[in-house]
């Protein structure tokens, strides 16, 4: 919401005062061009959204149409009870704000409490005059404070000051209790901007970290499995995505590998996502049980959760580097893709998503891989991706694609070339409607001293 110029989107305004009531002013020259001036100034202050710079402008405006020493602004803070400066102008120059005055003190804090122009012509014979409302420096001789209000309810106080008596006049007093509800206004706008831009703050700081909490929940490693090149390739479509995956320590030489997708999208779907993933790998460490027993464990959980209604499609899949045998369940999620030897077909096993019902059962599949075949899994935002006619990328896109991959293109590669590719069909500056995920697993040659390697995370 970055606004350097000052101006607020048409949502933000509080609403409009009335437009200036020509009959405060006599019909002459002199007093037609004040009205005039004072419908400029309306209209201008009432687009400025930093309050330094709105007080700063309306001191100037002010300045034109009646000739004071001090000007400064006092706001009404609800929670101390304290109408506290944020405004002080002397002589042309803005000076430290300090004052805080309570609502049964002195001429502001009556002006406030009355909600009524106050003004005094020697400060010297009205007992309400405070000597220390503003530390300004200039001996206050004559003053008039005037309320800020919207509808009744008290904003602030516009307060000027003068260090000769008789400074004000009953004109100055109508003239600037007409200029006063679009201070106000001003004001209150300028108020809600920056608790709006706090607001944001707070969001993208929160979101920043939720990003990179979810990132460092996300595996990076997992490259040292006997026999098979292994890579993931993600891109959320917002700041947190609702895709997950995660690889799995299943003992000497084998790997879990899970794939999910939650329902919609945002903050609530990265946090189901992170309970899933922490579900499984909490079950992994003491269990690590065939693929279609884990879905049936993590739908249980999730079912058990109740949260929203919200479910998953997830695949998970045990990979066996001894006998290079990979073992599937698939619940609800777009089906694996297996290339071999250029030709590419779809592992069909389907599946009830995650957390719809309690005792779901799923069903698994195993697949005899050699070296040379390549596993892929994707979500649905791969299959999903759309160009500027709606068109989707789809499985044959997909599938063509697979089948220009040579043997010798690495896993890292395969998830490039996707992601590279759904980029180009959706085309430049398109917004993803979905998060995007891969995960490839390639299979390659590998010797019985293999198997003494470590699986690294």
């Amino acid at each position: 919401m970055d606004n350097p110029a000052g101006k607020l989107a048409p949502f933000a305004l509080v609403g409009d005062a009335d437009p200036v009531p020509a009959s405060l002013f006599v019909s002459h020259p002199e007093q037609a061009s004040t009205l005039a001036l004072l419908y400029e100034v309306s209209r201008e202050i009432t687009s400025i959204l930093d309050r330094e710079e709105l007080l700063r402008r309306v001191a100037q405006h002010v300045k034109k149409l009646v000739n004071y020493h001090v000007f400064s602004v006092m706001l009404w803070n609800e929670k101390t009870q304290f109408l506290e400066s944020v405004f002080v102008m002397r002589y042309g120059d803005a000076i430290p704000a300090r004052t805080r005055v309570p609502l049964d003190q002195g001429l502001t804090g009556a002006a406030g409490t009355t909600r009524r122009v106050v003004r005094v012509a020697d400060t010297l014979t009205d007992p309400r005059f405070l000597a220390c409302e503003v530390e300004t420096g200039v001996t206050v001789r004559s003053e008039l404070v005037v309320p800020l209000l919207i509808q009744d309810r008290l904003i602030g106080v516009l307060d000027l000051e003068s260090a000769e008596t008789h400074s004000f006049t009953a004109e100055h007093e109508r003239m600037l209790a007409t200029l006063a509800s679009y201070v106000a206004i001003a004001l209150e706008n300028a108020r809600l901007y920056e608790e709006a831009r706090e607001s944001q703050r707070r969001l993208q700081d929160d979101l920043s970290t939720a990003r990179e909490i979810q990132r460092q929940l996300l595996p990076t490693g997992a490259r040292e499995v006997p026999g098979l090149d292994l890579a993931a390739g993600y891109c959320s479509a917002r700041d947190l995505g609702g895709d997950f995956y995660d690889f799995l320590p299943y003992g000497k030489g084998r790997l879990g590998v899970a794939l999910g997708d939650v329902s919609g999208k945002g903050t609530a779907a990265a946090l189901y996502g992170s309970l899933a993933i922490g579900t499984i790998r909490e079950h992994v460490a003491e269990h690590p049980c065939p693929p279609a027993e884990m879905l049936a464990m993590l739908n249980r959980r999730l079912y058990g959760a109740r949260l929203d209604s919200r479910f998953i499609a997830m695949t998970f899949a045990v990979y066996d580097a001894g006998s290079r045998r990979l073992t599937l369940a698939n619940s609800g999620g777009p089906y694996p893709l297996l290339l071999r030897d250029g030709q590419v077909q779809e592992i069909r096993l389907a599946g009830v998503p995650l957390g719809l019902f309690p005792d779901t059962e799923y069903d698994e599949t195993t697949l005899d891989l050699v070296p040379g075949d390549i596993v892929l899994f994707a979500s649905d935002g791969i299959l999903e991706s759309e160009d500027s006619e709606d068109k989707e990328f789809g499985v044959e896109r997909l599938t063509a694609l697979l089948q220009t991959v040579s043997r010798q293109l690495s896993a890292s590669a395969i998830c490039d070339l996707i992601l590279n590719a759904t980029d180009e069909f959706s085309g430049g500056g398109f917004t993803p409607h979905d998060d995007r995920t891969l995960l490839v697993l390639r299979v390659i040659d590998h010797t019985a001293s293999d198997f003494t390697l470590p699986i690294i995370y």
